[in-house]
């Protein structure tokens, strides 16, 4: 069967799809940059090389998209907003579990862009991104594998047999002998609990640095609130004695100079709490206990609040840039 070519636009989707891994990926440009020329480690430093890689490939991809398009390339972040020349900020045991915490965020990403783009070029694109972020997330893990630092989920006992539920007490967890926590429950709460590990260490390197008194304060209130839902997502899984993962603040160096601008550092927390809300929200559609859910709502409230007050600063600062917006009709009726 002939296959016919269809010339069309881009859709909304795939233009939100390019444009925001445009600005992602000059960002994660910045930081592989400046981690490579710190990281002392071999095995890590070829994984962030890999990354590095990765990154330039898709802005250049991403540009010839938008200019086959005529659309105006994103500013995204530049060599201004990085000083390769400053000294090591995090330690690369925190670097390589960065790397695959980010892949995670890639995946997740990735997997959403080709859900939503019809166009075949487009598919065909975010087919292979998905695929190298796959790659990076397997060359990470081995990294933290072999070295010893990953942290595992929990192990659970073998049941002899499956079992359906019974009794409506299974939903409960406010009253009463709760049940004990299930391994849907785990899974959700683990993840989370490592990407705000992750999260936490990012916060206290980067109030450290910052040179604006706004977004010091802003980091420390992030820090503060990141280190409460942790204590949250443990509670769960210590609550019936299993372990949490290892934390890693002490990974963070006593380095006051500043390797990546303010900008930088506000938006890029700003995206992973954002990111997070949709983390808790999943993990809170797989829990079946109601105190479990109520903890996760909670918490993308309160993540929420403080993700808007971080969108707000980069408003006033006027760091946040415009994404594409749909023609406004009315307006141009107006000046007409």
């Amino acid at each position: 069967m002939k296959e016919i070519i269809h010339n069309s636009r881009l859709t909304s989707s795939e233009l939100a799809n390019l444009w925001s891994q445009y600005l992602n990926d000059s960002l994660s440009r910045c930081l592989l940059q400046y981690f490579i020329k710190n990281i002392q480690d071999k095995d890590i430093k070829e994984v962030i090389q890999f990354a590095l890689e990765l990154s330039e490939g898709h802005l250049q991809k991403i540009k010839e998209f938008f200019e086959k398009e005529n659309y105006p390339i994103p500013i995204g972040f530049t060599d201004e907003d990085v000083n390769i020349e400053a000294p090591a900020l995090f330690t690369d045991t925190y670097i390589i579990l960065f790397i695959q915490v980010m892949s995670i965020h890639g995946m997740t990403r990735y997997a959403g862009a080709m859900g939503c783009s019809i166009r075949k070029d487009q598919r065909e694109y975010f087919k292979q991104v998905l695929a190298e972020t796959v790659e990076l997330y397997n060359a990470a893990t081995s990294v933290l594998e072999n070295k010893g630092i990953i942290s595992k989920p929990p192990t659970f006992n073998n049941h002899p047999k499956v079992e359906f539920i019974k009794k409506q007490n299974f939903l409960t967890g406010w009253f009463g002998n709760r049940r004990a926590i299930s391994a849907l429950e785990v899974s959700g709460a683990y993840l989370n609990i490592q990407k705000t590990v992750a999260k936490l260490v990012l916060e206290l390197g980067f109030s450290q640095v910052v040179q604006s008194n706004d977004v010091r304060k802003y980091m420390n209130r992030a820090k503060k609130l990141c280190q409460n839902h942790f204590e949250t997502l443990s509670s769960m899984l210590k609550d019936d004695d299993l372990h949490i993962p290892k934390t890693f603040d002490s990974e963070v160096t006593d380095s006051t100079i500043a390797p990546f601008s303010d900008k930088l550092m506000m938006v890029f927390i700003c995206l992973l709490l954002s990111s997070a809300i949709g983390y808790y929200g999943e993990a809170l559609s797989l829990c079946q206990r109601r105190d479990l859910a109520e903890k996760y709502a909670k918490m993308i409230a309160e993540i929420g609040i403080l993700a808007e007050d971080g969108m707000n600063l980069l408003i006033e600062k006027e760091w946040l840039e415009q994404p594409p917006l749909a023609t406004n009709h009315v307006d141009l009726a107006k000046n007409k």
